[in-house]
């Protein structure tokens, strides 16, 4: 079992002959031996089978450590648990039994410090493995998870779905946000989508198109207007989706935010970000402060501490942070995304009608295609399949352009075995590039 821990959050994989649960509690139990995590450490989980007793096996090895284990007594995103370690003094650090936006089978954990926020661990000898016999099932204090995000965070959000004018769908998937369909009054909550956050051939169960044309179906069913929104497992992610917008990714909702007003003094994002997303940055508000970091949220936040003011944060794949001063919770939360778009734009007509205003001024939605060959080897045949590109191989990602708005970045994925393109170009080079590269077909008219 490998990970890389300046670009990925946790722990995960399909479980296999080289990674299992004794590989997985095998990289706890090196963080418990090199004081990681403190000593009054809360275990969390999410929705998928098998995550309750995983958390056991988990606390029960955190107490093996010395370590006073909190178990949590319900599923429960991870935004709630890390909000919870970040609102409670007394609790060092949390462990979240998740595989994140990765479909069912997958197993993974993610770590949370004092102040909710990622991890950067010390990583596990390769191939190491916990012996599991030796850990005896043990009591723990338990500890309500879900009630106090949800009266605290879910209740802003229920406000903001009750003005909306329409319905507000929140698609749970396979996750932890299912967990709040009895704390949630103006929002319904449903479960089981395919949901695309990455546009590639894993971890998605399906392709981008499949599952924008289940989405197009379920609200064709409607009775009412709605709005559609959907979570991954642990419910860090968000993207939305309308019947007159189709997919809205969290760049194009961050872009919409922004022209909107959002009072912040700062985007941060990554060097993955689509340019769209800085170009609007700047656009909407001429001097506002735009950092790049290193792909990986983590890397956000630590930039956000250097200068704590009223910021943006935005990955990609589904991540979306607003937060006004130092106090705030900095950390990926879906519902307190979904929050901020519905105080934005209280009807679905402004909301779609910003989106289409983003689509105008920025016409190359950014495309995130996933191919099982190596880094290595896609950088290879590039530039056969872009002649006249330019390639700036000093960092990561290696980043082309055409000398006008093309851009593709490119980089190992840090979470499987793959390569990642982050394509944005005109419809013709996307459909040459992925065709080359393999990989499923593309609507990308949507």
């Amino acid at each position: 079992m490998s990970s890389a821990p300046t670009t990925t959050d946790g722990w995960r994989g399909l479980p296999g002959p080289g990674f299992a649960e004794p590989h997985l509690l095998a990289a706890l139990d090196h963080c418990a031996m090199r004081d990681v995590l403190g000593e009054n450490v809360l275990v969390g989980y999410d929705g998928r089978a098998g995550a309750p007793e995983l958390a056991q096996l988990a606390a029960d090895l955190l107490t093996e450590h010395g370590i006073t284990a909190h178990l949590a007594t319900t599923p429960a995103p991870t935004p709630a648990c890390g909000w919870l370690v970040h609102q409670d003094a007394d609790l060092s650090a949390a462990v979240i039994i998740t595989a994140s936006h990765n479909p069912p089978g997958y197993i993974g954990m993610k770590l949370r410090n004092a102040a909710g926020h990622g991890i950067v661990w010390p990583q596990p000898p390769p191939g190491a493995v916990l012996d599991m016999g030796r850990l005896p099932q043990r009591s723990h204090p338990a500890v309500d998870v879900l009630a106090p995000y949800a009266a605290a965070t879910g209740a802003a959000l229920d406000e903001a779905a009750a003005h909306f004018d329409a319905d507000v769908l929140l698609d749970a998937a396979h996750g932890a946000v299912g967990a709040l369909a009895g704390h949630l009054e103006a929002v319904r909550i449903m479960r089981g989508r395919p949901l695309p956050f990455f546009s590639g051939r894993t971890p998605d169960p399906v392709p981008r198109p499949q599952a924008e044309q289940t989405a197009r179906e379920l609200l064709e069913h409607q009775a009412r207007p709605a709005l559609l929104a959907m979570t991954d497992g642990d419910g860090d992610r968000l993207v939305l989706f309308t019947r007159r917008s189709g997919y809205i990714g969290s760049p194009e909702q961050a872009a919409a935010l922004l022209y909107a007003g959002l009072p912040v003094d700062r985007l941060i994002t990554t060097a993955v970000a689509p340019r769209m997303a800085v170009r609007a940055a700047k656009r909407a508000r001429p001097g506002l402060r735009v950092t790049e970091t290193a792909v990986g949220f983590k890397h956000i936040v630590t930039a956000w501490q250097t200068n704590p003011k009223p910021t943006l944060g935005l990955e990609p794949n589904g991540a979306l942070v607003h937060v006004t001063d130092s106090r705030g919770y900095f950390e990926r939360d879906s519902l307190a995304a979904l929050t901020a778009v519905l105080h934005a734009f209280p009807t679905l007509e402004a909301l779609n009608d910003a989106v289409a205003d983003v689509r105008r001024a920025h016409p190359h939605t950014q495309l995130v295609h996933t191919v099982p060959e190596t880094l290595t080897d896609v950088l290879h045949q590039l530039p056969k399949l872009l002649p006249g590109w330019r390639a700036d191989h000093s960092g990561d990602p290696v980043v082309y352009d055409d000398g006008a708005h093309g851009r593709i970045a490119v980089r190992a994925s840090g979470t499987e075995p793959a390569t990642r393109l982050y394509i944005e170009a005109p419809v013709p080079v996307v459909e040459h590039l992925t065709r080359a590269l393999g990989g499923p077909a593309f609507n990308l008219s949507a």
